[in-house]
């Protein structure tokens, strides 16, 4: 059998239940919807985790007694595994920092007298220690040193991130489980409702020789238009709701391409996989017609 037919068989299927397959759809697209809103949501944490890890520094802030000659304190700083550079910032120099950073506020910084902020010293981490545990480990080795009253990482921030990226990861497996059980059930029951609708014609089509491959196509057809049709509205409705977002916050990243593909993947080869679970019932749904032979 041509395409041409193939394809106008698909056609006959689907305008003889458009109602279902239209509802089935909507429904797709509203749990790819969720999916896809997840992905977004996932992306931007475990961006902004990797931005904050890569971006690690460790504060040491020192007394007055090494602030004079700090290079002994230097050297065995850099011993320290883990440590990539280490940058001796002055009084004065932190001073000028934090007028810099308070800008038209800076005056403020004459009234806390002078030198109101100690002498410190600025660590960059190698890649592999910026993580809550090595940071905690590097912490205690540097609060051991003689001349350091305070040590701060941002590993508790680092913690948090990391906790929270860890909760969405195993949300998103939670929605796509469901979502891949929802949409495969979805194909199927809207499937299995056509091939009743078609049973007596599939017969017909048996008992003159039709191919299996005739048989089934129309209906694998109908179940990745199905995913496809979910997906489509999926994208637009993820679209605007993206567009009112950055309305009100921040533009948050979007992997457009990872999305796109992603969605017609699920989408797609779900709607297929529950057209060929309705498919693998079609023996049982013929063989509650027997009549038709016995003309």
């Amino acid at each position: 059998m041509s395409l041409s037919y193939l394809i106008k068989e698909t056609y006959r299927t689907l305008t003889r239940n458009i109602n279902q397959f239209l509802l089935s759809s909507a429904v797709i697209s509203i749990c790819l919807l969720i999916l896809g809103i997840f992905i977004v949501i996932t992306v931007n944490v475990v961006k902004l985790t990797r931005s904050m890890t890569n971006q690690t520094e460790i504060y040491v802030f020192l007394n007055d007694e090494v602030t004079n000659d700090p290079s002994l304190l230097l050297q065995r700083i850099t011993t320290i595994a883990g440590i990539a550079t280490v940058r001796f910032i002055s009084k004065s120099e932190a001073l000028q920092e934090l007028q810099a950073d308070l800008g038209n506020d800076s005056l403020l910084v004459n009234a806390l007298g002078e030198d109101p902020i100690p002498a410190s010293l600025r660590i960059t981490l190698d890649p592999e220690y910026a993580n809550p545990r090595d940071l905690t480990l590097i912490e205690e080795k540097l609060m051991r040193l003689p001349g350091i009253t305070e040590v701060w990482s941002g590993k508790e921030l680092l913690r948090q991130l990391s906790q929270v990226a860890r909760t969405v990861l195993l949300l998103d497996i939670v929605i796509l489980a469901i979502v891949v059980v929802s949409i495969i059930f979805i194909a199927f029951q809207t499937v299995e409702n056509s091939i009743i609708r078609r049973s007596q014609e599939i017969e017909i089509m048996e008992l003159v020789g039709a191919s299996r491959f005739a048989i089934h196509f129309p209906f694998i057809l109908q179940g990745a238009l199905q995913g496809l049709g979910g997906v489509l509205i999926a994208l637009l409705l993820i679209f605007v709701v993206y567009r009112l977002i950055v309305m009100v916050l921040p533009a948050p990243y979007c992997p457009a391409l990872l999305l796109l593909l992603a969605m017609l993947i699920i989408g797609i080869i779900l709607g297929i996989g529950g057209s060929i679970l309705a498919l693998n019932r079609l023996p049982s749904s013929l063989s509650e017609r027997p009549q038709i032979r016995n003309r």
